[in-house]
């Protein structure tokens, strides 16, 4: 096994503590921000529409996540196979976000315009274009550092056990990417930077970008 310093080791212990209690990590972060927790059954597709409206989507993609966040969950994005039914604390705000891929851009951008607008009213604090170039620069750090922790671990099996790197994975879950950025960085030993976000209007509307997303899961 390669060597490890004393930060890796820290780091993996702190993975370990976010997924021994992940209850604990979601409140500190609503402690910290003020911010409300969506819970994303399943994972959601364009979690930068929450997160630009200063919300942690959660994406529960089990029983064991739903029983591991009880009463944590302030809102609910259901899809269409959502696991229990009903939705669990029905009283909370909730969005249907369906499945199935649209069938046209006009029908994508439909979507993530309602749950644009929803997430804003459920936050208080609408996402702006700013503010989602921002989240879309996040997310898209976050998935280069997971590409490259996984071409790492084809390229040198003795990097990571495997049950070690499933955590660090999994602790990203209850985390925003930035900190589950800042947790992959140092654990890589490199730090990504994919270029500023131009500002509102340089780069037309973002909800287009997401939308056009949207229609290749």
């Amino acid at each position: 096994m390669a060597s490890r310093g004393r930060l890796f080791l820290e780091l993996i212990r702190f993975t370990s503590r976010v997924l021994s209690n992940p209850s604990g990590v979601v409140t500190l972060w609503k402690t910290a921000t003020g911010g409300k927790v969506v819970g994303c059954l399943p994972s959601n597709p364009v979690p930068e529409l929450l997160h630009a409206a200063d919300l942690l989507p959660v994406g529960l993609d089990s029983m064991e996540d739903l029983r591991l966040l009880s009463g944590e969950i302030d809102a609910w994005l259901i899809g269409s196979n959502t696991f229990p039914s009903p939705v669990p604390e029905a009283s909370a705000p909730h969005f249907s976000f369906p499945e199935p891929m649209p069938g046209s851009l006009e029908e994508a951008l439909d979507r993530v315009e309602g749950l644009a607008e929803w997430a804003g009213a459920v936050s208080g604090s609408p996402p702006s274009e700013g503010k989602l170039w921002k989240s879309i620069q996040a997310y898209e750090k976050r998935r280069s550092l997971l590409d490259l922790l996984a071409e790492r671990c084809a390229r040198e099996p003795a990097f990571l056990p495997p049950e070690e790197r499933s955590d660090i994975v999994r602790a990203g879950i209850f985390l925003p990417p930035e900190a589950h950025s800042r947790l992959l960085s140092p654990i890589l030993g490199i730090e990504v930077e994919l270029g500023i976000f131009p500002g509102e209007g340089e780069w037309g509307d973002p909800l287009i970008v997401l939308a056009k997303r949207l229609m290749k899961t």
